[in-house]
């Protein structure tokens, strides 16, 4: 049985506890929680889990072998050091940090406890990103060129961050792992702030990587509709991926072909002896196994746990999130100036 404790239960909070408290053998022993009422909440609706209003209690229970943090961005990294200092394995949602020294801090402090650490970057445990990277593997698209990502909706204006902290985790993690782990060299990011000064409601990003692969990343709390969105270019196919949709995925045989054609002396060994055709095939909409990711997200922790497994979304993914979190946010302040990604040091 693993008994756990859960650090805040506000926005996203209520999620993770209706998930850990139905993973068989695991018992969400305490919720910490400074709201009265989201105290009640807990108590209510989770009869064999007390919620109380000092971490204390949570940290100091020898029984507790980890903890889930579901609090503000900026509290992320004092309450994982914490958590993991005090001897417990740590759940934390993203991002893991707010700066790159920092998530490289955790991820030593847990490999030096040899406790697990793992960050809720959701949209790798959905099954339709897993299919994307799956036929990339194959290489089913061919070369990529480019990607784009939409994250948009007339959603929940934040103050404690902006919609580049808010939103483009979720994209950045999901371009990294579609990338097989491999950072942008660069990025640019262009935002503004509509509605409360120093905080971007939309931000337009684009991040480079060594093989001239182009990403652009788009998000906002302030648009007509909701939108998540991933399209990827590649020289034999592409897919669109549509969180909000029925069809999750759609491959397209689509393309540009390079095709011969006859010179002058019909050699068609001849240099610039080619033409451009387009190419419109057929378009598939595979069958998804889909499950709340959430679910699947809450069991690989247990797993890795109980196994010593690295997670998916483990100290070096969600350190590699940050980094380009951080490059754009650098590229914010500066007006869209191109700033270079702390590369990985491993």
């Amino acid at each position: 049985m693993n008994i756990i404790a859960q650090i805040g239960c506000g926005y996203w909070g209520p999620n993770l506890l209706r998930n850990f408290s139905a993973q068989p053998g695991c018992h969400v022993k305490w919720v910490v929680e400074q709201s009265p009422q989201r105290r009640d909440f807990v108590e209510g609706n989770y009869p064999k889990t007390r919620a109380v209003p000092d971490l204390e209690t949570a940290m100091n229970d020898p029984e507790v072998e980890a903890v889930i943090i579901a609090t503000p961005a900026a509290t992320h990294y004092a309450l994982a050091g914490e958590a993991l200092r005090a001897g417990k394995h740590v759940f934390v949602e993203k991002p893991l940090a707010t700066r790159t020294r920092e998530a490289d801090e955790l991820a030593a402090l847990a490999a030096s406890a040899g406790r697990t650490l793992m960050v809720g970057h959701t949209f790798l445990y959905n099954a339709a990103v897993r299919y994307i990277r799956q036929a990339l593997d194959r290489g089913d698209l061919g070369r990529i060129y480019y990607i784009y990502t939409q994250r948009l909706n007339l959603g929940q204006v934040r103050s404690d961050v902006n919609a580049w902290w808010n939103l483009a985790p979720h994209d950045v993690s999901i371009l990294l792992y579609l990338m097989d782990g491999e950072l942008p060299v660069s990025i640019s990011a262009h935002g503004v702030d509509y509605l409360q000064p120093g905080i971007e409601d939309v931000v337009f990003a684009v991040l480079t990587w060594n093989n001239r692969v182009t990403a652009h990343i788009h998000v906002s709390w302030l648009d007509p509709g909701k939108v998540r969105k991933v399209t990827l270019v590649g020289d034999h196919k592409m897919i669109v991926y549509d969180d909000v949709s029925d069809d999750k995925i759609t491959v397209l045989d689509k393309g540009v072909d390079r095709v011969p054609k006859a010179g002058e002396r019909m050699d068609y060994d001849q240099i610039n002896t080619h033409q451009l055709v387009h190419r419109t095939g057929d378009v598939w909409l595979p069958r998804i196994d889909f499950q709340e990711p959430l679910k699947v997200e809450a069991a690989h922790f247990l797993e890795c746990i109980r196994t010593g497994r690295t997670p998916l979304t483990g100290p070096q993914h969600a350190r590699d999130v940050v980094a380009v979190l951080e490059a754009g946010q650098q590229s914010l302040r500066e007006g869209g100036r191109s700033v270079t990604v702390i590369q990985n040091l491993h």
